[in-house]
């Protein structure tokens, strides 16, 4: 026993409710998405569309080795020659990934394609600047975006467009992402996994309710009166994509989601970009928590069940630092200095179980037509894998918690990816010890213990060796080439 224990009990015992909260979001998306009715969407005939100007935005940050394909596909897109604007947006800092993009533009300008290159020696704003500098080069009525490991299908104009131009109160039109080398590794599956389960159960249950459906950075078409009347391109958060998506919500404008108009894109190929990716999308989502939480709440527009949607769905990524502050909470209780008392067991029972449950649910739910036992591998891998990322995003949801703004870090594309300064431990080494020091703890003070700290003693173990693995080609290719 000791003095502060009921002041612990009491805030171990909140934190539980918010993950049992948290879980019931899941419950609600997954129950709308099985019973909530489609919603057709309406859209202009190809016929009969008047096509517009539209201009292609394709930001990139030292990724020259994807352009060539990229404009491949975007000069390939059903739509007039004279009717596309190309804008590459390249903040590369390497020479050479420069250099590719220059060439590239070169070429198709002198085949008569309206197209520029437009560079940035100062990185204001990271993506969203590239894109606000861009806007004000075009006077296009449509802007379509699409990052450097995408390759849209020929009619995503026509479709997207289409729609667009047949209901004037869209701001803009999200296509779903798939996924080119999702079989490549259990990693890539398990990160399938987990975006399908996003766009084929969230992003769906949001548009049969009418909730806000978030744009996803990529793969859309804006209408350029949307952008501005929202504000514009804002890089004060991460996720420039969802911040401006609500904002425009909160103007009146809403959004189209279209399923069946999947885009082809790459998914990081290594532990270490993939965690690069989760910590910017993690944090992104909490900054645009902080910053626009109040305004969800004061706006007119959206009735009180669609502001509690959205609040959740803005503060859902806060489970890692609210999941992780109650591991540290619960020590005292393994260890038996503490003794939790009835109202704090059953709140732990029931979270236990719903944080178990649900996500195996929700996971599941967007599995397609695989077999059981692949289908159970994804399952399980993505729980392990998503607990292992305990430290790291409970690190983002804290950053965007006090008001820390760190750069935004694209994606690695490459085979193992790089690490940058300030954002991540090197090689795993921080997973790999928590993950152990859980373990030994749990052994030590209360064996059983480990039975309810399994995945996620498992996860950060998992993810600290696949780091580690990572780091250790990663220094033999930098071996290699000194």
């Amino acid at each position: 026993m000791f003095a502060a224990e009921p002041l612990v009990e009491l805030l171990l015992t909140l934190g539980l409710i918010l993950l049992a909260i948290y879980s019931l979001n899941l419950v609600a998306l997954m129950l709308a998405r099985v019973l909530a009715p489609t919603r057709p969407l309406i859209a202009t005939p190809p016929a009969r569309l008047d096509h517009p100007r539209v201009l292609v935005q394709l930001p990139l940050f030292n990724e020259g080795d994807l352009i060539d394909p990229l404009l491949a596909a975007v000069v390939a897109l059903d739509w007039p020659k004279d009717r596309l604007e190309i804008q590459v947006l390249d903040d590369s800092t390497d020479d050479h990934a420069l250099s590719l993009s220059e060439r590239a533009v070169a070429r198709l300008r002198r085949d008569g394609y309206q197209i520029e290159l437009l560079h940035r020696i100062k990185r204001t704003a990271f993506k969203a600047g590239a894109l606000a500098a861009g806007l004000e080069r075009s006077t296009a009525p449509y802007v379509a975006i699409f990052d450097a490991d995408f390759t849209p299908p020929r009619d995503f104009l026509v479709r997207t467009i289409g729609v667009l131009d047949a209901q004037p109160s869209l701001a803009f039109a999200q296509a779903r992402w798939s996924h080119v080398n999702r079989n490549d590794s259990l990693l890539t599956r398990i990160q399938a996994r987990l975006l399908d389960s996003h766009f084929q159960i969230e992003q769906e249950a949001r548009w049969r309710l009418g909730l806000p459906v978030p744009f996803n950075g990529t793969c859309g078409v804006w209408r350029r009166a949307a952008i501005n009347d929202a504000g514009g391109w804002d890089g004060d958060t991460l996720t420039e994509d969802l911040d401006l998506s609500l904002r425009a919500r909160l103007r009146g404008w809403r959004s189209a989601y279209l399923r069946d108009l999947p885009v082809p894109g790459l998914l990081p190929v290594s532990v270490r970009a993939w965690r690069t990716q989760q910590f910017r999308w993690t944090k992104g989502f909490a900054q645009c928590f902080f910053k626009l939480v109040s305004s969800v709440w004061a706006s007119p527009i959206l009735p009180r069940w669609q502001k509690l949607m959205v609040s959740l769905q803005l503060a859902q990524p806060l489970v890692f630092l609210v999941g992780a502050t109650c591991i540290l909470l619960g020590l005292p209780f393994i260890a038996g200095a503490a003794v939790p008392g009835e109202l704090m067991g059953l709140v732990a029972i029931i979270t236990s179980a719903l944080g178990f449950s649900v996500p195996i649910s929700f996971l599941a739910l967007a599995g397609g037509n695989l077999a059981l036992r692949p289908a159970a591998i994804e399952v399980l891998g993505a729980l392990f894998l998503t607990s292992g990322l305990l430290l790291s995003n409970a690190r983002a949801g804290l950053e965007a918690l006090v008001g820390l703004r760190s750069a935004f870090v694209r994606t690695p594309k490459g085979a193992l990816g790089t690490s940058p300064r300030g954002l991540h431990w090197p090689h795993g080494l921080l997973e790999l010890s928590a993950g152990c020091g859980l373990l030994a703890f749990a052994l030590l003070e209360e064996p059983v213990a480990v039975i309810y700290l399994f995945m996620v003693i498992g996860g950060l173990l998992g993810v600290g060796v696949l780091q580690f693995r990572d780091g250790m080609g990663l220094s033999r290719q930098i071996d290699i080439h000194r």
